[in-house]
């Protein structure tokens, strides 16, 4: 995000609307939650950096925007989409990096109402979440540009196959280079877990070197693209 404008004043009389925000890059969570906060007629009722934490706070704080990063600790974004439990639900913008097209099907599908992406400037993130928060949407331009491509070939983006929480952290350890046993340790698990997972992974996907487990980590993504001098040597294994 670039410069903040951040100067419109707040209708007076108009109702404070409670956000909370859902990152879980402590640098950026805090940047959030400084700027939020100083918006006239906003305020932060909750922070969160993993899937557990922001369940758990949106269910006890109950605020009318959640901002969300679509990576997070212990999950995805679609997780705390699909367990959140609040009345009247909160309405979500989308706030991440991750503009891959299953993770735009998977957020809209899933009731986001808006998404942008982490490079959007103060500017289209306040209009972003004005948007939201009065119940409208907004989609940032590399979205659209995902959306389009999604609704030109719905059953391309359809035929991915929907990983869980734990095969996806397998599968993102797996792209970083990780053997099982390494896995195990950062995961607590068992090295036969973990192979399971794999093997659950590969029968699932039915993709089986580590180059192509890579490539699907990265267009789910879970991690970034290799860089040139990379990309031979996971081409290689």
């Amino acid at each position: 995000m670039s410069s903040p404008a951040n100067d419109t004043p707040a209708t007076p009389g108009s109702p404070v609307i409670d956000v909370m925000i859902v990152e879980d890059q402590t640098a950026i969570r805090q940047m959030l939650v400084a700027f939020v906060g100083a918006m006239p007629g906003y305020r932060v009722v909750g922070e969160a950096g993993s899937v557990e934490d922001a369940v758990r706070t949106a269910e006890a704080k109950k605020p009318r925007v959640v901002v969300l990063d679509w990576m997070l600790l212990g999950g995805v974004g679609l997780d705390f989409l699909r367990q959140v439990r609040c009345d009247p639900p909160p309405q979500v913008l989308v706030f991440s990096a991750n503009t891959t097209e299953l993770a735009v099907r998977e957020a809209l599908a899933a009731g986001a109402r808006g998404y942008i992406e982490k490079t959007a400037s103060f500017a289209e993130f306040t209009a972003a979440l004005k948007s939201v928060a009065a119940g409208g949407t907004y989609i940032g331009p590399a979205i659209s540009r995902a959306v389009q491509r999604i609704v030109s070939a719905p059953e391309r983006v359809a035929a991915r196959v929907e990983l869980s929480v734990r095969e996806r952290d397998v599968l993102r350890f797996l792209a970083e280079g990780l053997s099982s046993k390494e896995i195990a340790e950062r995961l607590g698990l068992s090295i036969r877990t973990v192979e399971n997972h794999r093997a659950s992974i590969i029968r699932r996907t039915g993709l089986r070197s580590v180059a192509q487990l890579t490539l699907h980590a990265v267009r789910l993504g879970l991690v970034e693209a290799p860089a040139a001098g990379q990309a031979g040597a996971v081409a290689a294994s």
